[in-house]
């Protein structure tokens, strides 16, 4: 059993708590092609407004639901990448990417995950920490583009269920 800390050790602080500060209003479909999609954010109003700083400490992106029917190819993901550009010449804003590796499995109602298909959580604190940096953040719209990785067949579409984005 352990024993209760001293009075004279330090509190380790807790965690932050994280808010939703923004997401998609509906599924929607990526693939074959670069896929750009864009919803509104809004300042903090909950637990990730506690700080005094300006930026979030924490941003994490969630892409929730992903189904499909076909095996599909990995999706690297991009946040704000400029008007016309090409998203792959822009490494530095990508959080990651979605490997959809068990795709089919997952999306089928009698399997393990009961055909919600797949989710996944991107740390975007780096990317929006440099968008904020080149003054290229936009604190009322977030656009995320999706672009399909090499294949070896036509890359399906594969459905999104939401896309949302967390302070903490």
């Amino acid at each position: 059993m352990q024993s209760p800390p001293s009075k004279n050790e330090p509190r380790k602080p807790k965690p932050p708590v994280p808010e939703m500060v923004g997401a998609t209003s509906a599924p929607f479909e990526i693939g074959p092609g670069v896929t750009e999609i864009s919803f509104a954010i809004h300042q903090p109003t909950g637990p990730a407004k506690s700080h005094g700083d300006a930026s979030p400490r924490q941003v994490m992106l969630h892409i929730d639901n992903i189904t499909g029917n076909k095996r599909a190819p990995r999706f690297s993901v991009y946040l704000n990448v400029p008007r016309g550009a090409d998203p792959v010449q822009h490494p530095e804003l990508t959080p990651g990417s979605l490997t959809l590796f068990g795709l089919t499995g997952a999306s089928q109602p009698d399997s393990e995950h009961g055909g919600t298909g797949m989710s996944f959580e991107l740390n975007a604190s780096e990317v929006v920490a440099h968008l904020i940096a080149t003054n290229n953040w936009d604190p009322a719209n977030l656009r995320v583009t999706f672009v399909p990785g090499d294949w070896d067949a036509p890359v399906p579409k594969v459905r999104v269920g939401r896309v949302s984005l967390y302070f903490a």
